[in-house]
Protein backbone atom coordinates (compact mmCIF):
# COMPACT_ATOMS: atom_id res chain seq x y z
CA UNK A 1 0.00 0.00 0.00
CA UNK A 2 2.90 2.34 0.79
CA UNK A 3 4.35 1.85 -2.68
CA UNK A 4 0.99 2.61 -4.29
CA UNK A 5 0.65 5.81 -2.26
CA UNK A 6 4.15 6.90 -3.26
CA UNK A 7 3.35 6.26 -6.93
CA UNK A 8 0.06 8.13 -6.58
CA UNK A 9 1.83 11.18 -5.14
CA UNK A 10 4.42 11.08 -7.93
CA UNK A 11 1.64 10.81 -10.54
CA UNK A 12 -0.10 13.79 -8.94
CA UNK A 13 3.08 15.85 -9.19
CA UNK A 14 3.67 14.84 -12.81
CA UNK A 15 0.14 15.72 -13.91
CA UNK A 16 0.26 19.01 -11.99
CA UNK A 17 3.48 19.88 -13.81
CA UNK A 18 1.78 19.21 -17.17
CA UNK A 19 -1.16 21.41 -16.16
CA UNK A 20 1.21 24.22 -15.18
CA UNK A 21 3.22 23.98 -18.41
CA UNK A 22 0.04 24.02 -20.49
CA UNK A 23 -1.28 27.04 -18.60
CA UNK A 24 -4.60 25.31 -17.93
CA UNK A 25 -6.90 25.96 -14.93
CA UNK A 26 -6.16 23.75 -11.94
CA UNK A 27 -9.69 22.32 -12.00
CA UNK A 28 -8.94 20.49 -15.26
CA UNK A 29 -7.16 17.75 -13.29
CA UNK A 30 -10.24 16.63 -11.36
CA UNK A 31 -12.81 17.61 -13.98
CA UNK A 32 -11.19 16.12 -17.11
CA UNK A 33 -7.78 14.47 -16.78
CA UNK A 34 -8.61 12.04 -13.97
CA UNK A 35 -11.96 10.87 -15.46
CA UNK A 36 -10.30 10.52 -18.87
CA UNK A 37 -7.47 8.46 -17.39
CA UNK A 38 -9.98 6.15 -15.69
CA UNK A 39 -11.91 5.66 -18.92
CA UNK A 40 -8.75 4.84 -20.90
CA UNK A 41 -7.45 2.38 -18.29
CA UNK A 42 -10.86 0.71 -17.90
CA UNK A 43 -11.19 0.11 -21.62
CA UNK A 44 -7.59 -0.91 -22.26
CA UNK A 45 -6.70 -2.82 -19.06
CA UNK A 46 -9.98 -3.64 -17.32
CA UNK A 47 -11.91 -2.52 -14.25
CA UNK A 48 -9.36 -3.81 -11.74
CA UNK A 49 -6.62 -1.59 -13.13
CA UNK A 50 -8.74 1.52 -12.41
CA UNK A 51 -8.52 1.09 -8.63
CA UNK A 52 -4.94 2.41 -8.21
CA UNK A 53 -5.87 5.53 -10.20
CA UNK A 54 -8.44 6.41 -7.54
CA UNK A 55 -5.51 7.07 -5.20
CA UNK A 56 -4.25 9.93 -7.36
CA UNK A 57 -5.40 13.27 -5.97
CA UNK A 58 -5.93 16.01 -8.56
CA UNK A 59 -8.31 18.38 -6.80
CA UNK A 60 -8.02 22.12 -7.42
CA UNK A 61 -6.23 22.75 -4.12
CA UNK A 62 -3.94 19.76 -4.53
CA UNK A 63 -2.80 20.80 -7.99
CA UNK A 64 -2.10 24.33 -6.73
CA UNK A 65 -0.13 22.97 -3.78
CA UNK A 66 1.89 20.63 -6.03
CA UNK A 67 2.76 23.48 -8.39
CA UNK A 68 3.77 25.75 -5.50
CA UNK A 69 5.93 23.02 -4.00
CA UNK A 70 7.68 22.37 -7.32
CA UNK A 71 8.24 26.09 -7.86
CA UNK A 72 9.70 26.45 -4.36
CA UNK A 73 11.96 23.47 -4.95
CA UNK A 74 13.25 24.85 -8.25
CA UNK A 75 13.95 28.21 -6.60
CA UNK A 76 15.77 26.52 -3.71
CA UNK A 77 17.98 24.59 -6.13
CA UNK A 78 18.75 27.74 -8.11
CA UNK A 79 19.60 29.77 -4.99
CA UNK A 80 21.86 26.97 -3.74
CA UNK A 81 23.65 26.87 -7.10
CA UNK A 82 24.17 30.65 -7.02
CA UNK A 83 25.53 30.42 -3.47
CA UNK A 84 28.01 27.73 -4.49
CA UNK A 85 29.16 29.67 -7.55
CA UNK A 86 32.39 31.67 -7.31
CA UNK A 87 30.64 34.65 -8.90
CA UNK A 88 27.35 35.71 -10.44
CA UNK A 89 25.91 38.57 -12.47
CA UNK A 90 22.41 40.05 -12.45
CA UNK A 91 20.19 41.46 -15.15
CA UNK A 92 17.34 43.75 -14.06
CA UNK A 93 14.40 44.96 -16.09
CA UNK A 94 11.37 46.92 -14.95
CA UNK A 95 8.29 46.24 -17.06
CA UNK A 96 4.59 47.06 -16.98
CA UNK A 97 2.09 44.25 -17.56
CA UNK A 98 -1.31 44.35 -19.27
CA UNK A 99 -2.93 45.44 -16.00
CA UNK A 100 -0.62 48.50 -15.87
CA UNK A 101 1.20 47.09 -12.84
CA UNK A 102 4.97 47.58 -12.58
CA UNK A 103 7.06 44.44 -12.11
CA UNK A 104 10.76 43.96 -11.57
CA UNK A 105 12.26 40.99 -13.41
CA UNK A 106 15.67 39.62 -12.47
CA UNK A 107 17.86 37.08 -14.25
CA UNK A 108 21.07 35.57 -12.92
CA UNK A 109 24.11 34.13 -14.67
CA UNK A 110 26.42 31.94 -12.61
CA UNK A 111 29.03 29.19 -12.72
CA UNK A 112 27.95 25.59 -12.21
CA UNK A 113 30.01 22.50 -12.89
CA UNK A 114 32.50 24.39 -15.02
CA UNK A 115 29.71 25.88 -17.17
CA UNK A 116 28.08 29.29 -17.24
CA UNK A 117 24.33 29.03 -16.77
CA UNK A 118 21.60 31.64 -16.99
CA UNK A 119 18.25 31.39 -15.22
CA UNK A 120 15.21 33.49 -14.40
CA UNK A 121 15.61 34.53 -10.76
CA UNK A 122 12.42 36.31 -9.74
CA UNK A 123 9.57 38.59 -10.72
CA UNK A 124 8.46 40.95 -7.97
CA UNK A 125 5.78 43.67 -8.07
CA UNK A 126 6.70 47.29 -7.46
CA UNK A 127 3.64 48.46 -5.48
CA UNK A 128 4.24 52.19 -5.88
CA UNK A 129 6.61 54.12 -8.14
CA UNK A 130 9.38 52.27 -9.99
CA UNK A 131 12.13 54.41 -8.49
CA UNK A 132 15.73 53.40 -7.88
CA UNK A 133 14.99 53.16 -4.16
CA UNK A 134 12.06 50.76 -4.72
CA UNK A 135 14.05 48.64 -7.18
CA UNK A 136 17.16 48.30 -5.01
CA UNK A 137 15.00 47.57 -1.94
CA UNK A 138 13.29 44.72 -3.82
CA UNK A 139 16.56 43.26 -5.09
CA UNK A 140 18.42 43.62 -1.79
CA UNK A 141 15.56 42.07 0.17
CA UNK A 142 15.61 39.01 -2.09
CA UNK A 143 19.40 38.66 -2.05
CA UNK A 144 19.76 39.07 1.72
CA UNK A 145 16.72 36.97 2.71
CA UNK A 146 18.05 34.06 0.65
CA UNK A 147 21.59 34.30 2.01
CA UNK A 148 23.27 35.20 -1.28
CA UNK A 149 26.60 36.97 -0.93
CA UNK A 150 26.67 40.43 -2.55
CA UNK A 151 30.47 40.29 -2.72
CA UNK A 152 30.24 37.55 -5.36
CA UNK A 153 28.24 39.80 -7.69
CA UNK A 154 30.63 40.88 -10.45
CA UNK A 155 28.25 42.35 -12.99
CA UNK A 156 24.93 44.11 -13.55
CA UNK A 157 23.01 44.56 -16.79
CA UNK A 158 20.18 47.09 -17.07
CA UNK A 159 18.31 49.18 -19.60
CA UNK A 160 18.94 52.89 -19.98
CA UNK A 161 16.17 54.14 -17.70
CA UNK A 162 17.01 57.05 -15.38
CA UNK A 163 16.12 54.99 -12.30
CA UNK A 164 18.73 52.43 -13.36
CA UNK A 165 21.57 54.69 -14.48
CA UNK A 166 21.16 57.80 -12.30
CA UNK A 167 24.61 59.22 -11.54
CA UNK A 168 24.07 59.77 -7.83
CA UNK A 169 21.26 57.46 -6.71
CA UNK A 170 20.58 55.08 -9.59
CA UNK A 171 20.29 51.31 -9.16
CA UNK A 172 23.72 50.71 -10.72
CA UNK A 173 25.46 53.04 -8.28
CA UNK A 174 23.65 51.49 -5.32
CA UNK A 175 24.48 47.95 -6.41
CA UNK A 176 28.15 48.89 -6.75
CA UNK A 177 28.05 50.15 -3.16
CA UNK A 178 26.89 46.67 -2.08
CA UNK A 179 29.08 44.78 -4.56
CA UNK A 180 32.33 46.70 -5.16
CA UNK A 181 33.55 44.23 -7.81
CA UNK A 182 30.44 44.64 -9.96
CA UNK A 183 30.73 46.24 -13.38
CA UNK A 184 27.71 47.54 -15.26
CA UNK A 185 26.71 47.08 -18.89
CA UNK A 186 23.78 48.29 -20.95
CA UNK A 187 21.47 45.45 -22.04
CA UNK A 188 22.45 44.42 -25.59
CA UNK A 189 18.83 43.77 -26.59
CA UNK A 190 17.89 47.32 -25.62
CA UNK A 191 20.88 48.64 -27.58
CA UNK A 192 19.76 46.69 -30.65
CA UNK A 193 16.25 48.09 -30.28
CA UNK A 194 17.65 51.62 -30.10
CA UNK A 195 19.82 50.94 -33.15
CA UNK A 196 16.82 49.91 -35.22
CA UNK A 197 15.28 53.33 -34.66
CA UNK A 198 18.06 54.70 -36.91
CA UNK A 199 17.63 52.18 -39.69
CA UNK A 200 17.87 53.30 -43.36
CA UNK A 201 14.81 55.26 -44.56
CA UNK A 202 13.73 52.60 -47.07
CA UNK A 203 13.70 49.87 -44.39
CA UNK A 204 11.95 52.18 -41.92
CA UNK A 205 9.24 52.77 -44.53
CA UNK A 206 8.78 49.02 -45.01
CA UNK A 207 8.57 48.52 -41.24
CA UNK A 208 5.98 51.26 -40.79
CA UNK A 209 3.87 49.95 -43.68
CA UNK A 210 4.09 46.38 -42.37
CA UNK A 211 2.84 47.55 -38.97
CA UNK A 212 -0.04 49.41 -40.62
CA UNK A 213 -0.99 46.27 -42.57
CA UNK A 214 -0.99 44.13 -39.43
CA UNK A 215 -2.94 46.66 -37.39
CA UNK A 216 -5.48 47.12 -40.20
CA UNK A 217 -6.47 43.48 -39.77
CA UNK A 218 -5.86 42.95 -36.06
CA UNK A 219 -7.51 46.12 -34.76
CA UNK A 220 -10.90 45.21 -36.26
CA UNK A 221 -12.66 42.11 -34.84
CA UNK A 222 -14.58 41.41 -38.06
CA UNK A 223 -11.45 41.67 -40.19
CA UNK A 224 -9.64 39.34 -37.80
CA UNK A 225 -12.38 36.71 -38.05
CA UNK A 226 -12.58 36.94 -41.84
CA UNK A 227 -8.81 36.65 -42.14
CA UNK A 228 -8.82 33.54 -39.92
CA UNK A 229 -11.45 31.93 -42.13
CA UNK A 230 -9.42 32.75 -45.25
CA UNK A 231 -6.26 31.24 -43.74
CA UNK A 232 -8.19 28.07 -42.90
CA UNK A 233 -9.51 27.80 -46.46
CA UNK A 234 -5.99 28.26 -47.86
CA UNK A 235 -4.56 25.58 -45.57
CA UNK A 236 -2.19 27.93 -43.76
CA UNK A 237 -0.12 26.84 -40.77
CA UNK A 238 -1.21 30.00 -38.91
CA UNK A 239 -4.65 31.61 -38.82
CA UNK A 240 -3.80 34.90 -37.13
CA UNK A 241 -1.34 37.76 -37.41
CA UNK A 242 0.38 39.08 -34.29
CA UNK A 243 -0.50 42.58 -33.11
CA UNK A 244 2.38 45.06 -32.97
CA UNK A 245 2.69 47.79 -30.34
CA UNK A 246 5.62 50.05 -29.54
CA UNK A 247 5.47 49.01 -25.88
CA UNK A 248 5.99 45.33 -26.69
CA UNK A 249 8.99 46.02 -28.93
CA UNK A 250 10.64 42.69 -28.12
CA UNK A 251 7.90 40.92 -30.10
CA UNK A 252 8.62 42.88 -33.29
CA UNK A 253 10.58 40.00 -34.83
CA UNK A 254 7.71 37.55 -34.28
CA UNK A 255 5.22 40.04 -35.72
CA UNK A 256 7.24 40.53 -38.91
CA UNK A 257 8.02 36.84 -39.28
CA UNK A 258 4.34 35.91 -39.04
CA UNK A 259 3.41 38.61 -41.55
CA UNK A 260 6.05 37.36 -43.99
CA UNK A 261 4.88 33.75 -43.60
CA UNK A 262 1.28 34.81 -44.31
CA UNK A 263 2.14 37.27 -47.12
CA UNK A 264 0.14 35.33 -49.72
CA UNK A 265 -2.90 35.13 -47.45
CA UNK A 266 -2.64 38.84 -46.67
CA UNK A 267 -2.39 39.64 -50.39
CA UNK A 268 -5.56 37.67 -51.14
CA UNK A 269 -7.36 39.24 -48.19
CA UNK A 270 -6.53 42.77 -49.32
CA UNK A 271 -7.96 42.14 -52.79
CA UNK A 272 -11.42 42.70 -51.34
CA UNK A 273 -10.53 45.82 -49.34
CA UNK A 274 -9.69 49.44 -50.02
CA UNK A 275 -6.52 49.35 -47.89
CA UNK A 276 -4.08 51.84 -49.42
CA UNK A 277 -1.04 49.58 -48.97
CA UNK A 278 -2.56 46.45 -50.52
CA UNK A 279 -0.31 46.77 -53.59
CA UNK A 280 2.80 46.30 -51.42
CA UNK A 281 2.10 42.58 -51.13
CA UNK A 282 2.57 42.28 -54.91
CA UNK A 283 5.87 44.19 -54.83
CA UNK A 284 8.79 41.73 -54.86
CA UNK A 285 11.34 44.31 -53.69
CA UNK A 286 9.12 45.39 -50.78
CA UNK A 287 8.56 41.75 -49.78
CA UNK A 288 12.31 41.09 -49.95
CA UNK A 289 12.93 43.96 -47.53
CA UNK A 290 10.14 42.67 -45.28
CA UNK A 291 11.81 39.25 -45.22
CA UNK A 292 15.15 40.90 -44.38
CA UNK A 293 13.61 42.85 -41.50
CA UNK A 294 11.89 39.71 -40.19
CA UNK A 295 15.21 37.86 -40.30
CA UNK A 296 17.34 40.44 -38.48
CA UNK A 297 14.60 41.23 -35.93
CA UNK A 298 14.14 37.60 -34.97
CA UNK A 299 17.82 36.97 -34.18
Amino acid sequence: MGCENTNAVEASFRVSQLIAKAGKPHTIGEDLILPAAKQIVQVMLGEKAVQPINLVSLSDNTVKRRIDEMADNVLEQLIQSVKESRFYVLQLDESTDVASLANLLAYVRYENGGEIKEEFLFCKPLPTRSTAEAIIHTVNTFIVSNGIDWSKCVGLSTDGARAMLGQHSGVVRRVKALAPRATSVHCSIHREALATKKMPPDLKTVLDEAVKAVNFIKSRPLQTRLFAVLCGEMGSDHHQLLLHTEVRWLSRGKVLTRLFELRDEVHVFFLNTTFELAHRFRDFEWLAKLGYLADISAT
